[in-house]
């Protein structure tokens, strides 16, 4: 029998109570390997907080909007866990993908890992097709991370530290983490053995529609100040990016029928 590690799923919310009602509900319906949930809300102002207290959860609530990067540490400050999942609010897993995860960080010693993932509307059986999509794909893995959902090993945060809290609401910090983290030896991967899938971009649209348009500016400039480059780069490393990219997406369909990360309308 496979023992597995201490595991705590770190879930940050705002508002867009049905996308976490629906991650919660796949959690725990999913889920094969005994867990800690803790779950911080920033300061939501839709019913969220009152659905949340009715969960087996630790609920860390926050007086006001914190960002992505001081929700996710606060909860991992306050988890138990020897691997730390760090998940959106709008994915929806499927059965088996924690004990998947474990599997592949385990067999492949990588420090952070990640399931493939569907993004886009959820219109259709989603435990279906990831029967077929890990049958064809479970061979198939990216020396990559997928930010919605990824576990982290303690011991990553032990070497580098926590998410850089100076990126605000959401976005870069996790390119950052990531960045950090093979800098300092650690290897990470995502898996064709476990499937997702991600509604994409719920939490960044609202916090848009709260009034912080320039969130995303104010990240990379942050980025840009700490990396001395952008995410994506000068002109040559889009290019090359996009060319890999490009190369690695065909040569996945070719070879195992999908893409590890497929978007769909």
């Amino acid at each position: 029998m496979t023992t597995f590690p201490q595991v705590s799923l770190v879930i940050p919310v705002y508002n867009q109570v049905h996308y976490t009602k629906q991650c919660v509900a796949s959690i725990a319906r999913c889920t094969d390997v005994p867990c800690e949930l803790v779950i911080v809300d920033n300061a939501s102002t839709d019913g969220t907080g009152e659905i949340l207290h009715r969960l087996d959860a630790k609920v860390i609530t926050n007086p006001s909007n914190l960002g992505c990067a001081k929700a996710w540490n606060q909860g991992i400050l306050a988890s138990q866990g020897q691997v730390i999942g760090i998940l959106n609010n709008d994915i929806v897993v499927t059965p088996g993908w924690l004990s998947g995860l474990l599997r592949f960080m385990d067999k492949k010693g990588h420090g952070i890992v990640s399931p493939a993932a569907r993004e886009g509307r959820l219109d259709y059986n989603l435990e279906q097709y990831a029967t077929d999509f890990v049958r064809r794909c479970a061979g198939a893995s990216r020396a990559t991370i997928y930010g919605a959902c990824m576990l982290i090993h303690r011991k990553v945060f032990d070497r580098i530290g926590l998410f850089d809290e100076g990126f605000s609401y959401g976005g870069c910090e996790d390119v950052d983490f990531l960045w950090r983290a093979t800098k300092s030896g650690f290897s990470v991967g995502t898996t064709g053995a476990v499937l997702i899938h991600h509604f994409g971009m719920v939490t960044q649209e609202a916090i848009k529609r709260m009034g912080q348009q320039h969130y995303p500016e104010a990240n990379q400039s942050h980025f840009l100040t700490k990396w001395k480059r952008t995410v994506r780069g000068n002109w040559v490393h889009r290019r090359w990016d996009d060319l890999k990219t490009s190369c690695r997406d065909r040569y996945e369909r070719v070879r195992y029928g999908h893409a590890l990360v497929e978007r769909f309308g």
